[in-house]
């Protein structure tokens, strides 16, 4: 997210209460593999510009989208093929200052953390780091937030931004990671405070674009570098984080720029796979899953040049993979009195056939 929403004019914005708490959570399918999917999924949606996605295994397999523009979270059934519910967030929704990038699923519990981020330092570029960043965890069951916390005002007091992701230890214990300079502050798992567990510097330089994305897997947490173009991977056993970087076979390092990194439930910590905006999905591989090197296996490409529509995060549904793309600002025309285009129909592609085919025809080291 960290590029492309350089070029964002939108903002979005959070607060306690659930604008249209219509979903029924508690389902039979509790604490199982969801049913089977495939195919392209195509959302139809007026204003969804999905940013990111997850999926909530553990109460019911709906997948959960950012929208970004509009600063909701959308509840999608890909097997009603419907938006079933809006999250809507009195006091942010639609609000200009804000941000939401980020929403990630604790398969064990089902809650839910969402980033919360002032707008100005991706809209700047890190320029501007000013204004108020939250971390908050959601109960889809109950539908109520757990907590809320401010990020800016308890940790970085306006010297670091840009927070976009997060992500859980096995503990539940929330790691949040913010680009403007690279950052992850950690959230106790009794949601007691927010304290800094990996701060870039000093010096501090806001425009030293940093961290991007989060995955985990075990005690393992991944990252992906803006700066190195490559991954590093921590030991959230650690009191404070520190990065150790994760070599890459063929001298693979990214060549533009990427946003979310997804680690699919289906290969069980052993497939990566890295948002490149402008080209597609990279898939990097460590057998074993403890990420000390990784293989590159190859690229699923999308041309986000040509079509105006960037892949910002991947997201498994049912055992099915899928890119999660997101149309650029000026590629659809802003709604008057909106913060978001004219859009109503929104592509998923199915990438698992080509996930699948890079996994079987390359590996290895050079």
């Amino acid at each position: 997210m960290a590029w492309f929403l350089t070029f964002l004019q939108a903002a979005i914005g959070l607060s306690v209460a659930l604008a249209r708490p219509s979903v029924d959570f508690d389902s039979s399918t509790s604490k199982s593999r969801c049913p089977p999917f495939k195919g392209d999924i195509v959302i139809n949606q007026y204003q969804l510009y999905p940013e990111n996605a997850d999926l909530i295994l553990i109460l019911v397999c709906y997948t959960l989208d950012s929208c970004l523009w509009n600063s909701t979270v959308a509840v999608y059934d890909p097997y009603k093929d419907k938006v079933v519910d809006i999250l809507e967030f009195p006091g942010i929704t639609r609000n200009p200052e804000f941000h939401i990038g980020g929403v990630d699923v604790n398969q064990d519990t089902g809650l839910v953390s969402i980033v919360v981020d002032a707008g100005a330092a991706f809209n700047t570029g890190g320029v501007d780091i000013s204004g108020t960043n939250y971390i908050m965890l959601w109960d889809p069951k109950a539908k109520t937030l757990l907590y809320k916390f401010n990020i800016t005002q308890e940790v970085t007091r306006g010297t670091y931004g840009g927070f976009q992701d997060a992500e859980q230890d096995p503990d539940g214990n929330v790691y949040v990671v913010g680009t403007y300079p690279g950052s992850i502050v950690k959230v106790d798992k009794r949601g007691q405070g927010v304290t800094p567990w990996y701060l870039n510097g000093p010096p501090i330089v806001p425009t030293n674009a940093g961290l991007n994305g989060l995955a985990a897997t075990g005690w393992t947490l991944l990252t992906n570098d803006f700066t190195t173009a490559s991954i590093y991977r921590f030991d959230m056993r650690a009191k404070k984080g520190t990065p150790i970087h994760v070599p890459i076979s063929h001298g693979f390092t990214f060549k533009t720029f990427t946003d979310a990194i997804y680690l699919p439930p289906k290969y069980h910590g052993t497939v990566l796979l890295v948002a490149e905006v402008q080209v597609g999905v990279q898939v990097l591989r460590s057998k074993n899953a403890k990420w000390e090197k990784a293989e590159y296996m190859g690229l699923v490409p999308w041309d986000g040049i040509a079509t105006g529509i960037f892949v910002t995060a991947s997201v498994q549904v049912g055992e099915g993979v899928y890119m999660v793309l997101c149309p650029a600002i000026g590629t659809d025309p802003i709604v008057p009195g909106t913060l978001a285009g004219n859009r109503t129909e929104f592509l998923m592609p199915d990438i698992t056939r080509d996930v699948e085919r890079l996994l079987r025809v390359r590996g290895g080291w050079d």
